[in-house]
């Protein structure tokens, strides 16, 4: 949701990021973290963008370690503090974030480094400073971003952080090896086709469950095979309510779950990342 208004005068100061964007009419964006916002400026014009609380806390954490790559479960925790989500959550934010930053295509900005994370490439951020904003009814004065003074405390919070990661990632290879025996070690029925170099193998109970699988999951299996162009291998079968899906490549394997509603709905940037 955005706001486009002409600049009124000078009201207050606030500490913000300031980051050059790659929108063609050269604006810069100041973040501001504690209300969850981007302000594009240009000429005499400035246009809020509201991030949401997500969107907001994964910028942020970027910018902390400009140059630095930030790995996916630790952009999860820090960006869902208060729910677990997947990939895919996390592929959508970044996406939407380059689109307000003029990053869709090139991914100058926010890059992404494969198997390992996020980065944010510090040619792009002008500083952290204090930068003049007029008053706006609707948001109280927000506190200066404090200083990193007492490291103890920033410490203590990596440690957090590091538990609340390795106790999701602990959670989650308990739940793969689970759904990985159920669907491809249990005593099912399989079908197979290939399609060019992607080879898919479905898996049910029963001959009934079998063909429903495969006619549900046609159009999904036509759309998988064109996202990549290496050998890959694709396993599904359906659970409650979803449908399971593993990507086995030779140096990796991934695995995500897609809600029979949504089948339609998911869009190959989240179906690509079963393939990263």
């Amino acid at each position: 949701m955005t706001e486009t208004m002409p600049r009124i005068g000078v009201q207050e100061v606030r500490a913000a990021w300031i980051i050059r964007t790659a929108r063609p009419e050269g604006s810069q964006a100041h973040f501001h973290p504690e209300r969850y916002q981007l302000v594009l400026s240009r000429e005499d014009v400035q246009e809020k963008i509201d991030l949401g609380y997500s969107g907001s806390r994964l910028l942020e954490r970027l910018l902390q370690v400009p140059g630095e790559v930030v790995r996916r479960d630790e952009l999860l925790v820090y960006a869902w503090t208060d729910r677990v989500v997947g990939q895919g959550s996390l592929n959508q934010q970044i996406y939407s974030l380059r689109q307000v930053l003029g990053d869709e295509k090139k991914r100058d900005i926010i890059q992404t480094l494969p198997r390992r994370g996020y980065m944010f490439n510090p040619k792009f951020l002008v500083n952290l400073n204090f930068v003049t904003d007029q008053s706006e009814a609707d948001f109280p004065t927000p506190p200066v971003l404090p200083r990193r003074k007492n490291r103890t405390l920033f410490q203590q919070r990596i440690a957090t952080l590091m538990i609340a990661a390795t106790t999701l990632a602990i959670l989650a290879l308990i739940v793969f090896a689970y759904i990985y025996h159920e669907l491809f070690h249990s005593q099912v029925l399989v079908a197979e086709r290939d399609i060019s170099n992607k080879h898919f193998v479905y898996t049910a109970t029963t001959p009934h469950a079998l063909e429903q699988l495969r006619n549900d999951t046609g159009g999904l299996t036509e759309r998988l095979a064109g996202l990549v162009e290496q050998p890959v291998q694709f396993r599904l079968g359906a659970n409650a309510g979803f449908f399971e899906l593993l990507c086995v490549q030779r140096d990796s394997t991934r695995w995500m779950m897609i809600n029979r509603a949504q089948l339609t709905k998911v869009k190959d940037e989240q179906l690509r990342s079963c393939l990263q």
